[in-house]
């Protein structure tokens, strides 16, 4: 299930990265071809947000370190390769079981991570990592309810069915409703339909929301 949500993750981000060299255009001072800077940094922050959370002993995370440190067709170009090689060797079986290997700790970092994000200007990574620790938090709340959970299920469908147990009521369904989209437009690169204060209240609102069901 971990292994799917990090395919689903790469292919977003490939896809972003993809976008981010559409914007390509010559720079007579560079002498080459650049992309958007601002949307450079916002895949490039993503990328390696998620690559950090693969074991020491794979090389995508350094690789696209090495490989992708300007805003360069050349280096997005060796960046969205690297992300392509990560997805494929997941899909293909060469990497062993992910989630054996990332550490339950990764999600609760999450959070933290997301602040540091935050407190940079980088809302758009920021949102995609709060919403991975909602969306994982809402599974176990179901599994601890004893709802049953499917490999497809998402923030919205989890919610639901918390909300129909009833776990909680319609209040905080709603409140998971607004997360959710927020979520859903930073990891389809719809970065322009929310803002840095829509992540931050989102940010608290989720931390106080899973403190009071972990505590």
């Amino acid at each position: 299930m971990v292994n799917k949500k990090i395919i689903d993750r790469l292919g977003n981000l490939i896809k972003l990265g993809e976008s981010v060299l559409e914007t390509s255009n010559y720079d007579p001072s560079e002498e080459c071809y650049v992309v958007n800077s601002g949307l450079f940094q916002q895949w490039y922050t993503s990328s390696v947000t998620l690559l950090r959370t693969f074991p020491k002993g794979y090389i995508y995370d350094s690789q696209f370190g090495e490989n992708c440190r300007t805003n360069t067709c050349g280096d997005v170009e060796l960046g969205v390769g690297i992300l392509r090689a990560a997805k494929e060797d997941i899909e293909s079986g060469v990497l062993h079981e992910v989630a054996d290997i990332i550490s339950a700790e990764i999600f609760d970092d999450f959070l933290d991570m997301a602040e540091h994000l935050l407190d940079k200007g980088y809302k758009d990574p920021a949102a995609s990592l709060i919403g991975a620790v909602l969306e994982n938090e809402l599974r176990r709340m179901c599994r601890d309810n004893k709802i049953t959970v499917k490999s497809d299920d998402n923030i919205g469908s989890l919610n639901t069915k918390l909300f129909q147990k009833p776990v909680y009521g319609k209040p905080q369904m709603r409140q998971i409703s607004i997360w959710q989209a927020i979520r859903d437009s930073a990891d389809h690169g719809k970065f322009e339909d929310y803002n840095a204060e829509s992540v931050k209240n989102m940010y608290e609102g989720a931390r106080n929301f899973l403190a009071s069901k972990l505590g």
